[in-house]
């Protein structure tokens, strides 16, 4: 026993100088701190490529759809025609509106511009006659009124005579008037009226026109469509949704922050986001905007055994210009809380 001890004995003190240097201030502990120290404080998050406007577009009024103009992932204009409902009634009333416009119109400017010279002459010419007319049943009149006292004709063919004058003694007056009515040119409260009829025909016009707008759904803004529900022929009731639209350009992450973590978060802190369906791609973008209220969480991790908080705070991430991610990608959000803010 005692000459392994004698033994032992060098071996043993050289091992525990390889211990001391081993272990002492100038080991491995100040390399794990430089590893600590590189690596910047950060939050993870889940999220998803949102749009910066998306809208469901809607039937506005009962009707088949007639066309649908568009397809899913096509771009479009504002105000381009996307869905075109059946409009057979619409543009009915739409024509019969515009021919009573027309009407309207001709007739007020014919009293504005009043009587032209032609119809003045056959007005005078037609007063004439009348009077001629008048001078023979005036005429008349005396010589059977003389016949009827002596009892030459009967009382038939008195009141014949008497209401042939009477006839004609109306018809001159209602040329006199006429041509009065002509000389002197449209009364004010007659053009007041007709403008009056103009006005109304026009709203009729605009609210026939409106109603045939109902029967054709239109872009909104520049964007594409992203989902068509509807099928060509479908009928609808009003409010039932036929497509989605959402703006291309502007598109953000919405990004979902645990409770323990919402404190760490400023606008204005970097950000990378990654996407599994996008090996080797990460993007730049920054923190722009910070929820004030917690909600329920909507996105969940693709990993079922990680831990998650149901209680989180929507944040917005901005993309720069030319991210391929398409809209409703999920996404890896690691948000480096040490900087900015």
């Amino acid at each position: 026993m005692m000459r392994w001890r004698r033994c032992a004995g060098p071996w043993a003190l050289a091992f525990l100088v390889f211990l001391s240097s081993c272990s002492g201030p100038e080991g491995r502990a100040p390399d794990d701190a430089n590893a600590a120290a590189a690596t910047p404080p950060s939050v993870f998050a889940y999220g998803v490529v949102e749009a910066r406007r998306h809208s469901t577009l809607s039937a506005r009024m009962p009707g088949k759809i007639e066309r649908i103009l568009v397809r899913e992932g096509e771009r479009v204009r504002k105000g381009q025609e996307l869905v075109r409902f059946e409009a057979g009634p619409q543009e009915a009333r739409v024509a019969a509106a515009r021919a009573a416009v027309a009407v309207a119109r001709a007739e007020l400017a014919r009293a504005e511009a009043g009587a032209r010279p032609q119809e003045v002459a056959a007005a005078g010419a037609a007063l004439a006659a009348a009077q001629a007319r008048l001078e023979k049943a005036a005429a008349d009149r005396d010589r059977y009124r003389d016949l009827f006292d002596r009892r030459l004709v009967s009382r038939s063919e008195w009141e014949r005579v008497r209401l042939a004058w009477a006839t004609a003694q109306a018809e001159a007056r209602a040329a006199a008037e006429r041509l009065a009515l002509l000389r002197e040119g449209t009364r004010k409260e007659t053009l007041a009226l007709l403008r009056r009829r103009l006005r109304l025909a026009r709203a009729r016009l605009r609210e026939a026109e409106a109603m045939r707008a109902e029967t054709r759904i239109v872009a909104p803004y520049d964007g594409v469509v992203t989902r068509k529900h509807r099928e060509e022929g479908e009928a609808l009731d009003i409010g039932l949704p036929v497509l989605d639209i959402a703006t291309v350009r502007d598109r953000y992450v919405r990004a979902e922050i645990d409770e323990t973590d919402v404190g760490k978060v400023r606008v204005g802190q970097r950000a990378r986001v990654t996407a599994d369906g996008f090996p080797g791609l990460a993007f730049e973008g920054r923190v722009v905007d910070v929820k004030v209220q917690m909600g329920p969480k909507r996105i969940l991790p693709t990993d079922p055994g990680r831990m998650v908080d149901y209680r989180v705070l929507d944040v917005e991430v901005s993309l720069p210009e030319g991210c391929p991610f398409p809209l409703r990608l999920p996404v890896n959000v690691r948000i480096f809380t040490g900087e900015g803010g």
